[in-house]
């Protein structure tokens, strides 16, 4: 694989951010990028070409800062890999921890309880599964949506709770859930998330 067979590229023109997430530019000189990529911890990786640090990028609970210098070349493909790396695993570990925390406040706020709520990548097209027992599963890539977007996935999968099927009166009882046409609700965000799919696709590959 080279830099041009990539569909995408990471740069500081990507800008993501949802109520659960946030990636951020900066630039900064390369001798102080240089210095503070002395100091790596768990929170704080960096990308070293040559003993030269390129970039450096730090995660905390909801942010992921990434830092570069002037002279970073981002169109070469182990520096892509990389970022692509830090991206992925940042957005799987918030997560797996925001997600369980957004359906338990739904499932408070609906008085309709799973048995379980588990976060795991899911087949390309699906954004959510619940089994007949009563376990809920959610894709990472829900973190990357609009809030009113991902608490209709979730509720969907709440409403089967009760309607193991997409009969009439599972969508009615969505309905109910949403607090507005179901039917139409969906169509909404299956536009949405068409424009979102083919990086998100991408950075969670």
């Amino acid at each position: 694989m080279t830099i041009h067979n990539l569909p995408y590229l990471i740069n500081p023109s990507l800008r993501m951010s949802s109520p659960y997430l946030q990636v951020r530019w900066h630039t900064i000189g390369q001798e102080l990028l240089r210095h503070e990529a002395l100091f790596a911890t768990p929170e704080r990786q960096v990308y070293t070409v040559g003993g030269k640090c390129e970039v450096m990028c730090e995660a905390s609970e909801k942010l992921l800062d990434l830092y570069y210098a002037f002279s970073t070349d981002f169109n070469r493909l182990r520096i892509q890999q990389w970022l692509r790396r830090q991206l992925r695993d940042f957005i799987v570990r918030t997560a797996e921890q925001a997600l369980p925390a957004r359906l338990h406040e739904l499932e408070r706020q609906k008085n309709l309880y799973c048995k379980r709520v588990t976060v795991r990548k899911l087949r390309k097209n699906v954004l959510g599964q619940c089994s007949h027992n009563g376990e809920i599963t959610l894709p990472p890539k829900l973190v990357l949506f609009p809030q009113r977007m991902s608490d209709a996935v979730m509720l969907h999968e709440m409403a089967h709770l009760r309607h193991h099927h997409h009969r009439k009166s599972f969508w009615q009882f969505l309905s109910v859930l949403l607090g507005e046409d179901a039917t139409a609700e969906k169509m909404k965000n299956d536009l949405a998330y068409i424009e979102k799919h083919s990086m998100i696709e991408f950075l969670l590959k």
